[in-house]
């Protein structure tokens, strides 16, 4: 088991805590850092919690689980979604559970889930064996390479090319069955390079449609934006 001590975030990065838009039954304590699924004895989903912070540059966000309930099958989903920038407010609701949208990935149990599609397995460990300390990590490098982290075991790329889109992507922890509350021990992003949102807004303005260019900007060019 991990120690509950957080880590420092490097130079330059920001730091953050859940953010307000959550499911219907976590309650957010400790400067919003900590998330209770409510009567977690009678009901096991509608725990999903969000980022403060989207996600960029080399990002990281880990929470410790501190309490759970044997009373449901199931435990922590972690995972990230892409969301557009202007949703994420009052009035968004949360899925149930994950997964349940189309812009996902999620690791639950030993699998990975790629939009609402099951996508491979996943993972040196199984997610519904988690105890109390042990600690969930999710990284994005500065590429868009998303990874999973067990107790600071890195679990594989599970992801490329996350930030290839004009939408923001969001960490998020599903206290689902079992898993009842977390703790964030560590968590940061870094900003994007003025190069990189340059491409984004050109990306979002396109609506994603490189091709559309085919007939007037080099190939070089073209080739870039179609990367990730």
């Amino acid at each position: 088991m991990s120690t509950t001590d957080e880590q420092p975030s490097p130079p330059g990065s920001s730091c953050f805590s859940f953010h307000r838009i959550h499911g219907s039954r976590i309650l957010l304590t400790n400067g919003s850092r900590t998330a209770t699924r409510d009567g977690a004895v009678k009901f096991y989903d509608n725990g999903v919690v969000y980022t403060g912070l989207p996600l960029s540059g080399h990002a990281k966000f880990v929470v410790e689980a501190q309490k759970l309930h044997s009373s449901w099958s199931g435990s922590f989903k972690i995972g990230i979604v892409l969301i557009p920038g202007e949703q994420l407010k009052e009035g968004f609701q949360p899925p149930r559970y994950s997964p349940s949208t189309p812009q996902s990935w999620v690791w639950s149990s030993l699998s990975l889930h790629a939009g609402q599609i099951l996508k491979t397995k996943y993972g040196k460990v199984n997610l519904e064996d988690i105890k109390k300390g042990d600690k969930l990590g999710i990284e994005v490098t500065s590429e868009g390479t998303l990874s999973f982290h067990v107790n600071g075991e890195n679990q594989g790329p599970a992801a490329h090319n996350v930030y290839s889109t004009d939408k923001h992507v969001y960490g998020f922890v599903d206290h689902y069955g079992q898993a009842v509350t977390s703790t964030i021990t560590e968590a940061f992003v870094n900003p994007f390079s003025l190069q990189h949102l340059c491409k984004r807004r050109v990306l979002g303005l396109l609506q994603g449609n490189v091709e559309s260019l085919n007939q007037t900007l080099p190939e070089p060019l073209i080739g870039y934006l179609g990367a990730g």
